[in-house]
């Protein structure tokens, strides 16, 4: 299993924030979502996405993930966690795609049988059969789905049937949606986010766009005011609050 990075922090974002948890992110997405603006350079390359660029681009950043096996996996876990209760955060790039795999598999259920509360970061555009891979009802899932400021096609980033696959029968689950302040004020935020609401309902959480302090400050007060006024939870992203852009934290 090729892993991006793996460390322990303090979540973030969503409904879990403040929540102390190790991160486990694995490389491969579905998705470049650059329409969110992020670029990063390598080798005299620009390359533009999402803030988990290094997991996206998987054929250009492959010299900086580290393999594990389930095993191996499941130990730096535990040295991670110390004497600690924190909760695991599997994400990416896009963490389900490995979701058959048999080595993915057989880390989920080391650690499901020490106990320990899985969380998944996912787009929730791939379908899991819940009850050929069971473990996964066991799971709590941050539904990042992805709108139109992401610039990826929405026949691509909305597939209702798997999203209310996970709402149906995982553990626990919860929207997680990216606005911006253009798309709050030309009520795209609200059209999309009622259209999505209306095939799945779930809690909802929003958050501004932003990969940096200042960036994120530009939608931030918009993105409140539109939770405000619609009912819906504000999500702040802490760690780059706290850390601006720096990576494994």
């Amino acid at each position: 299993m090729d892993i991006v990075e793996s460390f322990i922090s303090i979540q973030g974002e969503g409904k879990f924030s403040g929540r102390l948890a190790i991160f486990v992110r694995f490389a491969g997405c579905n998705f470049n979502c650059y329409g969110f603006g992020v670029s990063k350079k390598k080798n005299d390359k620009q390359f533009l996405g999402c803030d988990t660029i290094r997991a996206v681009f998987t054929k250009d950043f492959a010299d900086c993930y580290i393999k594990f096996t389930p095993l191996e996996l499941y130990e730096r876990v535990h040295i991670l966690k110390a004497d600690f209760n924190p909760i695991i955060v599997i994400t990416g790039g896009e963490p389900l795609l490995h979701h058959k795999n048999e080595d993915f598999l057989k880390w989920i259920e080391l650690l499901l049988k020490d106990n320990f509360e899985i969380h998944f970061e996912t787009n929730a555009s791939i379908m899991i059969d819940f009850e050929k891979y069971p473990l996964y009802k066991k799971c709590v899932f941050a539904l990042s789905v992805k709108l139109s400021n992401s610039k990826i096609p929405k026949e691509k980033r909305l597939n209702f049937d798997a999203i209310r696959a996970i709402v149906q029968n995982a553990k626990g689950s919860f929207y997680k949606f990216v606005l911006d302040q253009e798309m709050i004020k030309n009520h795209k935020a609200q059209e999309e986010i009622d259209e999505i609401l209306a095939k799945v309902n779930n809690e909802v959480y929003c958050m501004p766009m932003g990969h940096n302090e200042e960036s994120l400050k530009t939608n931030a007060l918009e993105v409140v005011h539109f939770c405000i006024k619609n009912g819906y939870n504000y999500s702040d992203r802490m760690h780059i609050r706290l850390w601006n852009d720096k990576e494994g934290i």
